[in-house]
């Protein structure tokens, strides 16, 4: 978008998961040495990430020099964790649940509760959490069964049509112990951000769908998916309001009133400039009509 060759979002990036020693995901980066870490933050600067993602394996001591480093130079680190990241100031926490190289789920217990200990050091600590309610695009499909053929999947790439013609046969979960605390969380003082761990877009708006079918007000739940990532990334934006970046979609229906109504986007205005859905689907051209 920024280039003005073809419309598309702004796109906020980071860099290889920061791992040590061995990795599990292609996304992350082995890291030997204390040295080496120092050279990958070097990177992160150079190459002007908007967040750092400290991984499971990262040593404690490394996890605390890359909140310092990132907060010198103005960007925020995501974790898997919760303690001792938010002791040292790690502004981000991803998933209710999921991977920990402790052993351990740091965040939640034996059939998957959270008790208050964990919710209170969300809360004082004033972090964001990031929930990734795994499988709850597919509820989206249980309530439009003609959502399969929305023409916007046919902009996926191949293996993600076919995904999403999986996600269609498949049925959904109820938000359970992880809905709870992510009103719990919420309640106590933190900020959550709308977030998928995919590239599949109905899942952004199937997560929402997980937090209002938790108990989360219409309201709190588009706060996560455009006000709070602003925050988060320490970004004037997500609001709309003289002065800022005139990002809009405009939707069929009352998101308010029911949640689902997010996806039912025909128009977009991008950085001011308004593209109709029918414009959208077309087949991108290499240059944008001034």
């Amino acid at each position: 978008m920024k280039a003005g060759v073809r419309p598309g979002p702004r796109v906020y990036g980071t860099g290889y998961l920061m791992e040590w020693q061995r990795v599990y995901y292609k996304m992350g980066i082995a890291i030997s040495s204390v040295s080496q870490f120092e050279m990958e933050l070097q990177r992160a600067k150079v190459l002007e990430h908007d967040l750092i993602k400290s991984y499971v394996r990262l040593p404690d001591l490394q996890q605390k020099r890359m909140v310092e480093f990132a907060h010198s130079i103005g960007i925020p680190v995501a974790t898997h964790e919760i303690y001792p990241a938010a002791l040292v100031g790690a502004d981000n926490t991803d998933h209710t649940s999921a991977t920990s190289r402790r052993g351990y789920s740091p965040k939640a217990a034996t059939m998957q509760r959270t008790y208050d200990d964990v919710i209170q050091l969300f809360g004082k600590s004033g972090r964001f959490l990031t929930p990734t309610m795994f499988g709850s695009g597919v509820r989206m499909f249980e309530l439009e069964p003609g959502l399969k053929d929305d023409p916007r999947f046919k902009l996926y790439p191949e293996w993600m049509q076919k995904q999403v013609a999986q996600m269609a046969t498949t049925r959904g979960t109820e938000p359970g112990a992880a809905g709870k605390m992510v009103l719990d969380v919420m309640k106590a003082g933190a900020s959550i951000v709308a977030g998928t761990d995919t590239p599949n877009a109905i899942n952004l708006h199937g997560e929402l769908l997980a937090y209002t079918l938790a108990g989360m007000s219409n309201f709190d739940a588009l706060k996560a998916a455009t006000v709070n990532p602003a925050k988060a990334l320490g970004l004037d934006a997500g609001t709309i309001e003289a002065g800022k970046l005139a990002d809009l979609v405009v939707v069929e229906g009352n998101p308010l009133a029911n949640i689902t109504d997010a996806h039912k986007v025909k128009r977009v205005i991008a950085n001011g400039r308004v593209f109709e859905l029918d414009q959208l689907l077309k087949t991108p051209t290499t240059q944008i009509t001034q």
